[in-house]
This record gives C-alpha cells, structure tokens and sequence, in this order.
C-alpha cells in the first residue's frame, strides 16, 4: 500500500518517526517510573544530571532498537572504527569550543584562573563530570540524529531532514535555565553542526564524540555554563558578564554568544560543503 510504503518498499519515513516518538515516550515515561526520576538538575556537579540523562538514554534506545528491528531504519551506530570515529568528534569538538572560548578570554570579556580544588582532586572530579555527562550527549544524539534524522532524509532529503531536526534540537533546550531565543538558535546552529558531520560519515559516533568533548571542555576545562549549568566545580575558573553580549553567552554560557555563532556557522558550512561535494560525485 502506497499509504504505508515508499516505492523502494520500505515503511514511509513519516510512519517510521511517529513510531520512534511513540516508543520513545513511552519508553520515557516508563524509565522515569522505574528509576523515581527527580527534578531537573541544578548545576554541571548535580548528580540529578547523570539520572536525567540515563532516563534518556533508554527511552531513546528502546526506540532506536524498536525501529531497527521492526523497519530496518538506520541508527547511525554499526560502525566498525566506532572508536575512531568518536575520537575524531571529540578532537574537533574540543578545538571548536576552545576557539569559542579563547578568543572572548584574549579581548578580556571573561578571565579565567585555575579552580580551587587541589588538583588530584580536580582531575577525580573532571572524569566523574564527563561521565556523568556522557549518557545525555549520546542519548540527545540518538534522539535527534539517530533514527529522526535517517528516517527524515529518506522522505525529505538531507537538508530538509538537518533543518527540522536542528530546530527542534534549539527548541529541546528552550526549557534550560536563563534560556532565551538567541540560545535556542545558537543550539540550533549546534544541531545543524552535529546533524552534517552524521550525514558526512554515516556514524553517530563522531557526532558523539562531539558532543560529549563540547560539554567536557565548556563546563570541566574552562568552567562555563553548559546551556545554563554552571559548575560548581572545574579545571579553570572562569568569570563572565552576567550581560549577553556578541562575545558572552552570559549564565547560559558561550553557546548564547555571537562568536561562537560564527564559529559554528564556519565549521558547518565546512562540513556542508563537503557533503554537497560528496553528493555531486
């Protein structure tokens, strides 16, 4: 039936996403239950946010395998150099986010100065931070750019699936604290970034690596905001105008910032490039 499948034979995208969302919440809201989630997370340190984002991680994953299995839809993880891959996703995002950062510290917008724990400490408490904050860097990646992004390139192409998908990843994090429209569509921006570099490889790891490198260096290293979390507790202590301005995110962090907009829009349209290019040939 034309109604249900594509020409190629394969479940209509749009039947495919309804039934990832379907799955997925109820995957959530059964994952909150068992796990007696509580209140959204206070600051980058609040243990809250490693249960938030495992609560995540397995309504995210139920539909992802759910939609494997029944429709044969891509998830984007089957990659032999998995390891590779995220490697590379976490170098270039911790090159990303330092040119985001060291550019406001040279021009004297922020400071930074080293944190006050003792440094063997710091160092415990940086890896404890990354994996705390690792399950909701990949579950946000399997819920936007895993089966969301495959299944809308089958029905709408590429560059209709990463706009969709990169609106509503700037939409998921309306709800942070000290949020605003600008940051909405900086993360927004951050989608599109993540979403071309999955289509340009083909695997979910490196946008993972991405990720997760994104949030380590912006909370752990240089002590900012992470869209609204603000450590108690990093590498390096920075200090920033309260004031959103083009080189200050203000408490929402660098991701509310004019700079790393143009950071963002540059590396994407690097990556577009490439996949355009990828295309033609």
């Amino acid at each position: 039936m034309k109604v249900f499948r594509a020409a190629d034979g394969r479940v209509r995208s749009g039947w495919v996403l309804g039934s990832f969302v379907l799955v997925t919440g109820l995957g959530g809201a059964i994952a909150s239950i068992v796990t007696n989630e509580v209140d959204r997370p206070e600051s980058l340190d609040d243990p809250r946010i490693a249960h938030s984002g495992l609560t995540l991680l397995i309504a995210a994953g139920v539909g992802s395998l759910v939609c494997r299995r029944v429709f044969d839809e891509a998830v984007g993880l089957r990659d032999e150099r998995w390891w590779a891959q995220a490697a590379r996703g976490f170098a270039v995002g911790a090159a990303l986010l330092a040119a985001s950062c060291l550019l406001p510290l040279l021009l004297g917008t922020t400071s930074l100065a080293a944190g006050t724990l003792p440094w063997p400490q710091a160092l415990g408490h940086a890896l404890a931070q990354w994996a705390f904050l690792l399950p909701t860097a990949v579950s946000e990646e399997l819920l936007v750019r895993g089966v969301p992004l495959q299944a809308l390139s089958r029905g709408l192409g590429r560059f209709g699936a990463l706009a969709i998908t990169s609106l509503f990843f700037g939409l998921m994090h309306l709800g942070n604290p000290n949020a605003s429209l600008v940051a909405a569509l900086n993360v927004a921006l951050v989608g599109v970034l993540f979403g071309a570099i999955t289509l340009r490889t083909g695997s979910l790891w490196c946008s993972i690596g991405l990720h997760s490198a994104w949030n380590f260096f912006e909370g752990t290293v240089f002590g900012q905001p992470v869209s609204g979390l603000t450590p108690r507790h990093a590498l390096l202590e920075a200090h920033w105008p309260s004031a959103r301005s083009f080189f200050s995110g203000g408490d929402f962090g660098p991701e509310a910032a004019g700079w790393t907009a143009v950071v963002l829009l540059l590396a994407s349209g690097v990556v577009l490039l490439q996949l355009r290019q990828r295309r033609m040939t």
